[in-house]
């Protein structure tokens, strides 16, 4: 059968289409062996000596409507004097005892990034353990070793991927986004596997690492980068003075009359909120009649106001003077959940106001949250943490790409 354009999509070097019949949802492709091509090792292009032909099929790219693509072709086994082994010639694009093209398993990959894998395997009628195993398959193969070379900036960080939270420890480059490393855990070695990676000139041209102030990750840190400035991360920080309001507004709600209950209940969120974000004048209205009426609530919520400000200075020393006379503020609220939280802090100060000398956060890390549920959920279930790993690098190399 002749289809004008056809061969194009056939084209394999040493084999040329012999015909193709279209069904209502397959089509067979059929290849033949092209007599200008003699049968040559591989390796050394020696002639060889045939002693076995086969005819063997394995799926290819959809065609118009037809999902299932069969591609017939011979396969030639010979014996290769030379290389003393014996050699088998197949189209290219092809493994020995390949299931399919290796075309068809690109394209069941680019699906895999978008759609979950048992979506993918539904489409096109693929199961959903060979969508998942080919879906690995593309991504060891192409994805790109992590550069590990002149790193500036890091970023280090947990993330629960399991229900029981269950963790992984990430680690990425802080300059373009580019996902370096990721173990399972959160603990000292989980995070030790990374620098395990890194020779001694490569740890040289760290300058500083972004971490979140209570993980356990700042030894390991201290230990294999000792030239290195630690930040911790602000975002972290604001969270955890966050849970200082939330904890002096339970406290209030406890001490507070029935008449009072009624106007701290539901202002959780209203507490976190910086003042110039209040999405209503009704959510600032009542907010502003809270911190009337409670005095300690009125200190957490301008402790909060002020400690980001911290933030803001352009110069290491004035950050850090602004810094202390903060940490003295909490001292004269004389709340217990603030005075805790000011003590942690005044251990890390250097740690706190080194994020005006580098400006680096783990909030790129922290976009990771939504994609690692998503990723999870495309592949229905943590099938694999080093699978895992490939589909966020896969994530992170397009974004740093994008930078």
């Amino acid at each position: 059968m002749h289809v004008q354009g056809i061969r194009s999509l056939f084209s394999f070097p040493g084999y040329i289409l012999k015909s193709i019949k279209f069904g209502v949802d397959a089509t067979d492709v059929e290849l033949k062996r092209d007599g200008r091509y003699a049968d040559k090792c591989v390796k050394c292009a020696t002639a060889l000596k045939v002693n076995r032909r086969d005819l063997r099929c394995v799926r290819d790219l959809p065609l118009g409507l037809s999902r299932w693509v069969h591609l017939r072709f011979p396969v030639i086994q010979g014996y290769c004097a030379v290389c003393k082994r014996f050699v088998t010639i197949l189209p290219e694009g092809l493994i020995s005892n390949a299931q399919a093209t290796e075309r068809l398993k690109a394209y069941v990959s680019t699906l895999a990034r978008h759609m979950p894998l048992s979506s993918v395997g539904e489409l096109l009628g693929i199961s959903e353990s060979n969508v998942y195993r080919w879906d690995r398959e593309v991504l060891e193969k192409n994805l790109p070793e992590p550069n590990l070379d002149e790193l500036k900036y890091l970023l280090v960080d947990e993330k629960s991927v399991r229900r029981g939270h269950n963790y992984v420890t990430l680690v990425m480059n802080g300059e373009n986004g580019e996902l370096l490393y990721m173990a399972e855990g959160k603990k000292k070695k989980s995070l030790k596997g990374f620098f395990d990676l890194l020779n001694k000139a490569q740890k040289a041209t760290v300058k500083a690492v972004a971490m979140d102030r209570a993980g356990s990750y700042y030894q390991v840190v201290r230990e294999e980068l000792p030239k290195a400035d630690i930040v911790f991360d602000k975002f972290h920080l604001i969270a955890n003075f966050n849970a200082v309001i939330d904890e002096v507004r339970r406290i209030e709600w406890h001490k507070a009359s029935k008449e009072d209950k009624a106007f701290i209940k539901g202002q959780r969120f209203n507490l976190y909120r910086p003042w110039d974000t209040a999405p209503t004048d009704k959510q600032k209205y009542s907010l502003a009649i809270l911190l009337a009426m409670n005095e300690n609530l009125q200190k957490v919520y301008v402790l909060k106001e002020a400690l980001r400000e911290v933030w803001n200075y352009r110069h290491i020393g004035y950050a850090r003077r602004y810094l202390e006379q903060w940490l003295e503020w909490c001292d004269e609220s004389a709340l217990t959940p603030v005075l805790r939280f000011a003590k942690g802090l005044r251990k890390v100060t250097d740690e706190v106001v080194n994020y005006v000398r580098h400006g680096i956060t783990t909030g790129p890390l922290e976009g990771f949250n939504n994609l690692v549920s998503r990723i999870i959920h495309r592949a229905c279930g943590v099938r694999n943490i080093d699978y895992l790993f490939l589909k966020l690098r896969q994530l992170s190399l397009k974004s740093a790409q994008q930078r």
